[in-house]
């Protein structure tokens, strides 16, 4: 996939994100109901880039113009800023008195979950062996917040990107065994 058609990619996540945010508050309306419709939403799109993100590897076997998985990776992390933004508006407008009253924990959500998002996304393309522990530690991480979120989710409905996330694993691990299952046919 040309460079250019890689960077329009990661710009239609975001674009994509925004719309979303802007058409749940247009139905749910500026208020705190709203902000929270917001982010639920935002992040909901976000996890469709992830899991498409996430299976890469085993998808590429049946889509053969897939973007590279550092590109997609990179799309789900442009979708998810926008989902970012979206409670940083939701906490500095309609939720302040959450921060005051539970500072250190709300730091360390902030912390904790923006360095886990953005550690997959910067150490997607790397190839050390530290930068490739770091970038597997962080997209597992994520790929358990969001499946548990979804697993535990009130709407039925939902909890089917819980499943979409196991078939991306299934995909994910299968596509990643394969090489070695060659390696080891061939040693012998």
């Amino acid at each position: 996939m040309s460079s250019v058609r890689s960077v329009a990619l990661i710009y239609v996540a975001a674009i994509a994100n925004c719309v979303v945010a802007l058409a749940t508050v247009a139905i749910h309306g500026w208020n705190a109901a709203g902000a929270h419709a917001v982010a639920r939403n935002s992040a909901r799109l976000a996890a469709l880039f992830f899991i498409v993100a996430f299976a890469a590897p085993g998808l590429v076997r049946f889509v053969r113009r897939l973007p590279s998985a550092a590109t997609l990776l990179w799309a789900w992390f442009a979708a998810h800023l926008v989902h970012f933004a979206s409670v940083a508006v939701l906490l500095s407008t309609f939720e302040r008195a959450h921060i005051a009253h539970h500072p250190g924990q709300s730091i360390l959500v902030l912390l904790v979950g923006s360095g886990v998002v953005l550690g997959a996304a910067l150490t997607a393309s790397w190839k050390s062996p530290l930068y490739t522990a770091i970038h597997n530690i962080s997209l597992y991480a994520v790929f358990m917040l969001f499946t548990l979120a979804f697993a535990r989710n009130r709407v039925p409905a939902l909890r089917l990107l819980a499943v979409a996330l196991g078939l991306a694993l299934v995909l994910r691990l299968t596509a990643l065994s394969k090489p070695a299952k060659a390696t080891a046919t061939s040693a012998t």
